[in-house]
């Protein structure tokens, strides 16, 4: 009985100092969690300003939620917020301060983060700091929240308390593992005595002693183990996770930090080459026992990172090293390579958006020169005769010089009989609200005009008219009684203006282009080449543990669907087959992949076949068409859609036609996707019209003048 009472307390003993050996492994998890938490919540919120995508805030929103116990996702088995998982492991009031403080740090770094969010978006603080005013994306602003010396202070200001945490764990670990240790001794000596009373329940009862304390001694090396390999490697991360920072520092920093992943530190050495480059850690010293990793740049292997244990005294076959350092070798090879790719990635960014400000900063000087010139015309006009008209408030007829009439190909006879519908009949469709014979109410009443639109020439073409004027006698009551204005012909201004859009669109078309062939050629080659890393490591390796193979499983999901993004990405940057089989082919093949996920039938007609526009024109008018017909996927809920582009003598009609419910054109009329459509068919001189009922669906017209 005294041995069986002894082997109870003592296995008693001996599960104790194993649960402290958990709780000290889980509550190193639950600080590496907050502290990934907020390396992934930054990462985000860097992702979506640098390209905008809102996939980026999802997933930083759904994290801040998944931390605080609000999204409960059943894939990670996650049942509650991390202040609550700090209640449950129970933790001492010091323990317990140091992870609050670290979370209300975390926190603090949130609102900083939201802050770097709204600025992107263009929304800023008002004077209660409330999230009100709208204005213009600021990137450089939301960069320079993340990168301020108070948003860095305070994240490093998150690790201080971790450490104080993890440092108070091992030394109340530790001192329960000693004290159960010494209870353990002091139990095992009893059994030795009561032992001797029985040799042969002796020799049985000590063979099952020592295998369980085996067992548990290997567990307790192993949860030992991987706590230094995920320290190691979270340092690894924080490390390269800063992107700022130059290579050379970053290899110098990682070879000094490698060999304490390891389960022998004082025995292990470390070194890494890199292009030209050698960094060791201290007291290095080769050895026939190794372990590498090469470091990529894309495909061609620019470095490596070598691991050495330096007691040359053993005599092993297999080696010292455990199977997991070598997949944390690699790990961080892995980690050091995508740093590289990303810094060489964002430094051809930053490059190539220098290059198109350049380029912007050039267009605007020439249109600023453009408006002077125009400025110098109008000024010499003013005092010249051609062009000029009147309008006297008791007459309902304007009276034109004879300019007026020439500069459409016209004489002032040809207006004798009825002054209204000559000039009517030259107005171009579209035009009619705009034309200086439509407006004669109206600028008796105000006494100013000033409008551009098209006319008719005597010869069929059009032209570009400019009419302006202002009162220039009043009567007692301020009434204007005598309006006085100019008709000019802007025809080739206009052409200008159109020749510097089309400019501004081929250059955008070609940085689009470029950036395509970027994501194509760069990130889409590196992340497949991850992709059969994973696809690899899937098909080597059966992982023992349920959470890490559910993790291992939802990154390469991640990366597959990354690839998938970045190849949609760059076709919507520059759809190729505009370029390469003009505007009919891109819109059957844009109707083509819309048709599938959409209620909505398409049908298409066209009478261009395989003649071809100009490349600005055709590459316009697609952006208008795909801008179009996802506003009817996402908000028209039509039956039918139907699109015509039809090519007449002197224009080219573009129309697009649902049967859906329609809306107010003059509550939309404002909105960005109908602005764009309309700024687009403008730059090539289109004329862009759009009419919507209730219930009675909805229409588009472009109007493109054919010289």
């Amino acid at each position: 009985m005294g041995i069986l009472f002894s082997l109870v307390f003592l296995f008693i003993n001996q599960e104790k100092l194993f649960d402290s050996q958990v709780n000290r492994y889980n509550s190193y998890r639950l600080g590496d969690a907050l502290r990934q938490s907020d390396d992934f919540l930054t990462e985000y919120c860097k992702n979506f300003i640098i390209t905008k995508d809102s996939i980026w805030e999802e997933k930083y929103w759904d994290l801040v939620a998944l931390r605080e116990g609000k999204l409960i996702p059943e894939e990670r088995g996650w049942s509650q917020s991390i202040l609550d998982s700090m209640y449950q492991m129970g933790f001492s009031k010091q323990e317990f301060a140091l992870l609050k403080e670290a979370l209300e740090k975390s926190n603090q770094l949130i609102k900083k983060e939201t802050q770097a969010f709204n600025a992107a978006k263009g929304i800023f603080l008002d004077s209660t700091h409330q999230y009100t005013i709208q204005g213009e994306p600021d990137m450089d602003k939301a960069l320079q929240v993340l990168y301020d010396n108070e948003y860095l202070y305070t994240k490093k200001e998150v690790m201080e308390p971790i450490v104080k945490f993890e440092s108070l764990i091992e030394s109340r670990t530790q001192s329960t593992v000693e004290k159960n240790r010494e209870s353990g001794e002091r139990l095992l000596v009893t059994i030795f005595i009561a032992v001797a009373v029985s040799i042969i329940l002796s020799l049985v009862t000590y063979y099952m002693i020592v295998k369980r304390l085996i067992q548990k001694e290997q567990l307790s090396n192993q949860l030992q183990s991987r706590n230094k390999e995920q320290a190691c490697l979270y340092k690894i991360s924080q490390l390269t996770e800063n992107t700022p920072k130059d290579i050379d520092h970053i290899l110098e920093v990682a070879v000094s930090i490698i060999p304490y992943g390891w389960h022998d530190t004082e025995k292990t050495c470390c070194r890494i080459t890199f292009k030209e480059n050698t960094y060791t850690s201290i007291h290095f010293a080769e050895s026939k026992w190794k372990q590498e990793a090469s470091i990529y740049d894309g495909k061609n292997a620019v470095g490596q990172i070598e691991v050495f244990y330096n007691d040359l005294s053993l005599d092993l076959k297999s080696g010292p090293f455990l199977k997991e350092e070598q997949e944390l070798v690699e790990t961080i090879a892995s980690l050091i390579s995508n740093f590289n790719e990303r810094k060489s990635y964002l430094e051809n960014l930053r490059e190539s958006n220098e290059n198109l400000k350049q380029e912007i900063e050039a267009k605007e000087k020439t249109e600023l020169a453009l408006i002077e010139k125009e400025q110098q015309l109008q000024f010499a006009l003013d005092v010249s005769n051609e062009g000029i008209w009147e309008i006297y408030q008791d007459s309902d007829v304007i009276n034109f010089s004879e300019r007026c009439y020439s500069i459409l190909g016209f004489t002032s006879d040809s207006a004798d009989l009825d002054q209204e519908v000559f000039w009517k009949d030259l107005i171009v469709d579209g035009d009619q609200n705009k034309v200086l014979i439509n407006r004669i109410n109206e600028i008796k009443t105000s006494g100013l005009h000033d409008s551009i639109y098209r006319l008719k020439t005597k010869n069929g073409q059009y032209k570009w008219i400019h009419t302006k004027g202002k009162a220039v006698a009043f009567s007692d009551k301020n009434v204007p009684l005598r309006i006085v204005g100019t008709m000019s012909d802007i025809t080739e201004r206009m052409k200008q203006e159109e020749k510097i859009v089309d400019a501004i669109l081929e250059t955008e078309d070609k940085e689009r282009s470029r950036i395509a062939r970027e994501i194509h050629d760069g990130l889409q080659q590196t992340m497949s080449t991850s992709l059969m890393s994973f696809e690899k490591v899937r098909s080597t390796v059966d992982f023992e543990e349920t959470k890490i193979n559910e993790r291992f499983q939802m990154g390469y999901q991640y990366l597959k669907k990354a690839i998938e993004e970045s190849r949609t990405l760059a076709h919507n940057l520059m759809p190729k087959i505009v370029n390469d089989n003009g505007i009919v082919a891109a819109i059957e093949s844009l109707l083509t992949a819309l048709q599938p996920s959409s209620n909505t039938e398409f049908n298409f007609d066209q009478n261009i076949h395989e003649n071809r526009l100009k490349l600005a024109v055709e590459m316009t008018l697609y952006r208008i068409t795909q801008e179009a017909l996802n506003n009817v996927i996402k908000y028209a809920n039509a039956s039918k859609c139907n699109i015509q582009l039809l090519k007449h003598s002197d224009v080219l009609l573009l129309t697009i036609d649902d049967d859906g419910e329609g809306f107010v054109v003059e509550e939309k009329i404002k909105t960005f996707g109908i602005n764009s459509m309309r700024t687009r068919a403008e730059s090539i001189g289109a004329y862009f019209e759009i009419n919507s009922q209730l219930q009675r669906g909805t229409q588009i017209l472009i109007e493109l003048p054919l010289e």
